[in-house]
């Protein structure tokens, strides 16, 4: 009997008299597609093994096994099939002991005009039952899978309670703690005299958790104090509060590796750079002299220039490439002195306005006209907020804004950078530093991903420090840190060396 909309596929009805049977087999019509009959414990056994059956429906008064014994007889050979049991209404008790020994259900044999509705209700029950433990099951199946994989990723992962506490860690956060000498299983256990500025990153960190809002991310970089120094990128994600209590994610990744094999990258660029600048120069100023010559052909002439702009185009790209070279050589030197950082401000704001302007962006520039004073190499501030704003006035779109803001504080200066753009994941944060790092949201936008390295470059020589606050559709801040004492050699000078 094959029925569309069944609740069970294949049925075993266990029933030794025949009419009883006949009736049973009626009202399982309609919600059972095939019903497969048997007169014993015996014979439904060796149903069993010969098929797979959804359901078994058994009386409990069988030619060879009686009661609860019926039960524990069935699911020997089908542990997972569930019964429903049939009994007199002289016997409920049995049903309830049956029940108790493990079948899921049972239906006084009470055959008047009710029967089909009683059965129906207790079928639709246990299959809406069984649907929910296959729906637990298959989560705790994935959860467990999810488990595994972050337990045997080598980056670290954390759920941290708004005091440090905490909650969850993976082996390698155990590990990230520990190399810290973080004395308890906390995050504000960590050691501040073993991290680089340590006093200064764990109390932004302390001031993120305070803050830091649902969906938003903060990301800051670990450093290692030493000679063979150990560097972690961090990144801090607040998700949405569970009653009273604030929970963050928090995830770590190992970045010694990745700057060993960007070492070596860059040996290998900076060699075939050299090697190609001589040879392009050649190309540009061999074009040069021939377009100085009345054309003959004027397709001659135009090829001409479209090859010198192509060289001219590459070797700029090459100078770029080279000026990061030395930048990450510590050939680049900073000279960092007291200045008026409101005059570099208004004058780059000012410079950008025009650009703003053409995309359909609003540049605010939130600075007074009094003296706002900062220990910064003139030139290296510059680019760092012409970056920032550039950036700024890429990723917001039309009708957006981009705010400017510089504030003075008891140990240095804080430049501050928010645009309305469309925001990042938390993800993503950890890579927006990178060595030509493009995220994947970005790949629309011009660019090398040169530019915020460089902007971490100089901003490190500076002794300073950059955080950045992102949602997805909620913008994007960078808040930039220039101290008053910058780490200074004996000719006044900073050089860029933590990125060599």
């Amino acid at each position: 009997m094959e029925h569309t909309g069944a609740l069970f596929r294949e049925v075993l009805l266990v029933e030794d008299e025949a009419a009883h049977a006949l009736l049973i087999e009626r009202a399982l019509k309609g919600f059972a597609s095939t019903v497969t009959k048997c007169a014993s414990v015996a014979d439904a056994r060796a149903k069993i093994k010969e098929g797979t059956f959804d359901l078994i429906v058994s009386d409990l008064n069988l030619p060879d096994v009686r009661g609860e014994a019926v039960v524990a007889a069935l699911t020997g050979d089908a542990p997972k099939t569930p019964i429903i049991v049939l009994t007199s209404s002289a016997s409920v008790t049995d049903g309830v002991a049956a029940m108790r020994g493990g079948a899921r259900d049972f239906l006084v044999k009470n055959f008047d005009a009710t029967f089909r509705d009683v059965l129906q209700v207790a079928l639709s029950r246990l299959a809406s039952s069984m649907a929910v433990e296959r729906e637990k099951e298959q989560i705790t199946r994935d959860r467990d899978l999810l488990r595994e994989a972050i337990e045997n990723s080598n980056d670290g992962l954390a759920v941290v309670q708004s005091d440090g506490t905490v909650r969850y860690a993976n082996s390698g956060f155990e590990s990230f703690l520990a190399g810290f000498d973080a004395k308890e299983r906390g995050l504000f256990a960590l050691d501040p005299s073993r991290i680089v500025r340590g006093d200064e990153v764990m109390g932004k960190l302390r001031e993120q958790f305070a803050s830091l809002e649902p969906g938003a991310v903060w990301a800051v970089e670990m450093v290692e104090e030493g000679d063979d120094k150990a560097a972690f990128d961090l990144s801090v994600s607040a998700v949405k509060d569970f009653g009273t209590e604030r929970v963050f994610l928090l995830w770590v990744r190992d970045v010694r590796e990745r700057r060993r094999r960007e070492r070596f990258q860059r040996e290998i660029l900076s060699t075939t750079t050299h090697d190609l600048k001589g040879p392009l120069g050649a190309i540009a100023v061999s074009c040069d002299v021939l377009l100085d010559t009345p054309p003959a052909d004027n397709r001659v002439h135009s090829m001409l220039e479209r090859i010198s702009s192509s060289a001219s185009s590459a070797i700029q790209l090459i100078e770029e490439f080279l000026s990061l070279r030395r930048i990450e050589e510590g050939a680049f030197v900073l000279r960092p002195a007291l200045t008026d950082v409101r005059s570099i401000v208004s004058r780059v704001v000012e410079n950008f306005q025009l650009s703003a302007k053409t995309r359909g962006v609003e540049l605010v520039w939130s600075g007074d006209t009094q003296r706002t004073e900062g220990c910064v190499d003139s030139l290296g501030f510059e680019r760092v907020l012409s970056n920032l704003i550039s950036n700024g006035i890429k990723f917001t779109p039309r009708g957006g804004a981009v705010f400017v803001d510089i504030k003075r504080n008891l140990t240095g200066l804080t430049l501050s950078v928010r645009d309305l753009g469309a925001g990042m994941e938390p993800s993503d944060a950890q890579r927006l530093f990178n060595r030509y790092g493009r995220l994947a949201s970005h790949a629309q936008v011009s660019g090398t991903g040169l530019g915020l390295f460089i902007v971490k470059c100089i901003v490190s020589a500076h002794g300073g420090s950059i955080d950045v606050t992102s949602g997805l559709g909620k913008g994007t801040t960078f808040d930039v840190y220039f101290p008053d004492r910058p780490p200074l050699n004996d000719r006044g000078e900073v050089l860029c060396l933590d990125f060599a």
